[in-house]
């Protein structure tokens, strides 16, 4: 199919389809996983109750007048999202509507909108400082939650208790199941929404090239998704078609060691969990665990590498850390996904940022959810990078009442505004090019109508208990010792325990 038909096609899709921002519930019994509500989109006809157009979810929205004060972001750079909120340029239909919604909030609360951007470990140290000085300078600081929950058990942020009495989180621009996903001893920090995309574009999928995949015989894995068979297994036998060992322009898999991480969520396993007190404990399911270490290990990590296989990086692309971070245009040249838009791999696997990365390539793709572990687990799971950002509130800010109502306000209309333009035209317009792909994204984010999937993030990676590190060194290292490794590391434990301290306050 043309890719100017499969954009008209997705375009009448979008006009036609209802997509709803719907929650991610877990199941009765299964209290343990780390699910969220993640699902782009809502109800699109006018007026439909939790619809965007619904003018009834508007009408409670608090009101102020604050004489012209400058409400200030602290916010994080990325290297593969979207983080703005103030935009510089209204060159493209997402910043023109982020300015919209400044614009409005602006002239209904009588408040100026401003943020300073700074990398994420910037970010951190900042906050450090501020939080010994007890110094009010921000409102409000977005960063990746990675980086936001170990501020928070030294006293730098807000406990969302402490002000859910000013907003509204029964709201649908609130991401309510994250929240509580996070929670520890049933305190949380960390408010999800939809005021800033970098959420969305941390989730993981993956592409695939189609060419490839067609000069090899082998047929897209569409059909496989929809049977609940898109499996490891699966996905192993298509590299096997596809990729030539030693070869550097013929790789199965491209991707980087957090892909570890992906495939362990995707094959619905969990690192850390909360017990029946709410608290953290590590996975007791021994057996299982090695069974599908084992699986991913033998299916694309014996043989990695510029010679192998599969060109899976074992260590990060160094240049958006040392360096300013670019442009997501301006990366197409870097690491693993530079592998994939030149045609070298027949897979890419990443977030739903790096996917955007590639939309330039020249070749007809695919996208689909990470594979299950087998045809037995019920659901797709698709792992949220910890670099998925958080807002939180400053321990140091006096006035939390007019806080909560400008983040409401900014969150509720970046439900009406900002979201539809990115789903609708970002994601599914410049990113997609069949409406295969429409509903695999459907999937992704949680919302298929049929298809169980659900987003979820790995507590362990969130609060940096350090089991996925281990797990990725000895994946990268090719080794069968990983129980024993997981058992040796003796901060595990220490790290659980300091985090339920810092949560218990």
């Amino acid at each position: 199919m043309k890719r100017r038909l499969c954009l008209l096609l997705a375009l009448l899709m979008v006009m036609t389809t209802v997509f709803g921002l719907t929650s991610c519930k877990k199941k009765d019994g299964e209290g343990e996983e780390t699910t969220v509500s993640t699902t782009v989109g809502g109800g699109d006809a006018a007026g439909e109750p939790g619809s965007k157009d619904d003018p009834t979810l508007y009408e409670d929205l608090p009101t102020g007048d604050y004489k012209g004060y400058t409400f200030t972001f602290l916010n994080n750079i990325s290297d593969y999202a979207n983080t703005t909120i103030v935009p510089t340029v209204t060159s493209d239909s997402v910043n023109q509507a982020m300015f919209q919604r400044n614009s409005f909030v602006k002239d209904k609360l009588k408040v100026n909108i401003a943020e300073e951007r700074m990398k994420y470990a910037d970010v951190k140290e900042t906050m450090q400082k501020l939080t010994t000085s007890q110094e009010f300078v921000y409102d409000a600081v977005y960063n990746e939650v990675q980086q936001q929950t170990s501020l928070s058990t030294s006293g730098a942020y807000y406990s969302v208790e402490e002000y859910e009495e000013y907003i509204n989180l029964s709201k649908p621009w609130w991401f309510t199941d994250a929240m509580e996903s996070l929670q520890v001893d049933g305190r949380g920090f960390e408010l999800f929404g939809d005021l800033q995309l970098m959420y969305y574009d941390s989730i993981w999928g993956m592409t695939f090239n189609q060419k490839i995949l067609a000069d090899n015989h082998q047929a897209y894995p569409y059909e496989l998704v929809r049977k609940g068979e898109w499996t490891i297994d699966a996905l192993k036998d298509i590299v096997a078609a596809t990729a030539q060992e030693g070869s550097d322009e013929n790789y199965g898999v491209s991707s980087h060691k957090d892909w570890i991480l992906a495939m362990i969520s995707g094959s619905n396993f969990v690192l850390v969990e909360q017990d029946e007190d709410e608290v953290l404990k590590m996975y007791e399911d021994a057996e299982t665990f090695v069974n599908v270490y084992t699986a991913i290990m033998n299916g694309f990590f014996l043989s990695n590498g510029e010679e192998g296989v599969n060109y899976i990086e074992a260590e990060y692309h160094t240049n958006s850390r040392d360096n300013d971070f670019p442009n997501i245009e301006d990366r197409e040249n870097w690491g693993f996904q530079n592998i994939y838009r030149k045609g070298k791999s027949a897979f890419m696997a990443g977030t739903i940022g790096d996917i955007q990365m590639i939309r330039s390539a020249e070749f007809e793709y695919g996208i689909v959810p990470t594979p299950k572990y087998n045809k037995d687990q019920e659901q797709y799971v698709s792992w949220i990078f910890r670099g998925a950002a958080s807002c939180s509130i400053p321990a140091a800010n006096p006035e939390l009442e007019r806080t909560c109502t400008i983040l409401e306000n900014l969150a509720a209309y970046s439900y009406k505004l900002v979201k539809y333009e990115y789903y609708d035209i970002v994601v599914q317009t410049r990113t997609v090019r069949d409406n295969d792909s429409i509903e695999m994204l459907d999937i992704i984010f949680g919302h298929h109508e049929e298809i169980e999937g659900t987003p979820r993030f790995e507590m362990d990676s969130v609060y940096e208990i350090g089991i996925s590190n281990v797990i990725k060194k000895e994946m990268c290292d090719r080794s069968t010792n990983i129980q024993s490794s997981i058992a040796g590391a003796s901060d595990v434990k220490k790290n659980i325990g300091k985090v339920i301290e810092g949560y218990k306050g």
